[in-house]
């Protein structure tokens, strides 16, 4: 649609609609942090069972707030200018940034003359805010809201997945449930997409048992491996490669307290280095199997 096209439209809209100012801003004691796509913008408040005006809807790619940045600090505006008590993180089924193609979205910039250069030198899914799947994108939310000394102790806030297929709601963490006590993501969850310029590792390779080791595994077994891949990633330190993305790892994990989000964010390290090197690529994936044996051996539940 064209601007002209735009214009007219309003004219029309204008003219057809008797002048009337906004009523005088109300408190809202609720807001909904939404995917951004949409498809689900005539059913966001319907399935919730929510007024046309009723609560604040906050919308982002994935439904996905970062520790920092602007989605967390319209949130956080919205909790002190609106009076917000209550948060409800809502993800859905078919959200595209659980299936962000990278090779695809380095394509559709370049073709746009944008350089790859452009974004910096850092993980292309990390900068999108691309998730695993729709639950662990509401997890990790809920963690950055859980984390962030800026919002109050006392904010009730809830995970749920929306069927945007059905309409239904399930609901993925209760408000007050510990993070570390849900579930991990159900086995079908999107794996990582390749770089534009890096093939799709083969089975047994970089990245092939990410999907399984973090989804099948216990908040606690999860845990256990994250500490056994920070003594891999100390080994590498020690190398003097990877230095400053190291230190930024290190950083990010000190604020991370999610189990399967300091998991991912080892991971999308070490899938990184296994690139660059075969030893670490063997390393990690001897662990992400010392790991799932361990479960075999003690079935979680």
């Amino acid at each position: 649609m064209h601007l002209e096209e735009i214009l007219r439209r309003n004219r029309n809209y204008s003219q057809a609609r008797p002048p009337r100012p906004l009523p005088p801003p109300q408190s809202e004691s609720l807001a909904v942090i939404a995917c951004y796509d949409p498809r689900l913008d005539g059913m966001l408040r319907p399935a919730l069972g929510l007024g046309e005006s009723e609560g604040l809807l906050l919308r982002t790619p994935g439904a996905l707030l970062g520790r920092q940045g602007e989605p967390l600090r319209y949130l956080v505006l919205a909790v002190y200018l609106f009076g917000v008590t209550e948060v409800i993180v809502l993800g859905h089924s078919s959200c595209r940034m659980a299936a962000f193609d990278t090779a695809a979205f380095i394509e559709a910039f370049r073709r746009r003359g944008v350089p790859r250069q452009a974004f910096g030198d850092g993980d292309l899914r990390s900068w999108a805010g691309a998730i695993p799947n729709p639950r662990q994108g509401v997890q990790e939310s809920l963690a950055a809201i859980s984390g962030s000394p800026l919002l109050p102790r006392d904010l009730s806030v809830a995970g749920l997945l929306l069927d945007d297929t059905t309409g239904a709601v399930e609901l993925v963490v209760r408000p007050g449930e510990p993070l570390s006590s849900v579930s991990p993501p159900p086995a079908e969850a999107a794996t990582s997409e390749p770089d534009a310029h890096t093939s799709p590792a083969p089975p047994g390779g970089p990245g092939a048992q990410a999907s399984t080791t973090r989804t099948s595994m216990s908040p606690e077994g999860i845990a256990s491996l994250v500490e056994s891949l920070q003594k891999l990633i100390g080994t590498l330190e020690s190398t003097g490669r990877w230095s400053e993305e190291i230190r930024q790892l290190r950083q990010e994990l000190e604020r991370e307290h999610n189990p399967f989000a300091r998991f991912r964010l080892l991971e999308r390290f070490l899938e990184s280095a296994a690139r660059d090197s075969r030893d670490v690529a063997a390393a990690f994936e001897r662990l992400k199997r010392e790991a799932l044996g361990r479960r075999g051996r003690h079935p979680a539940g």
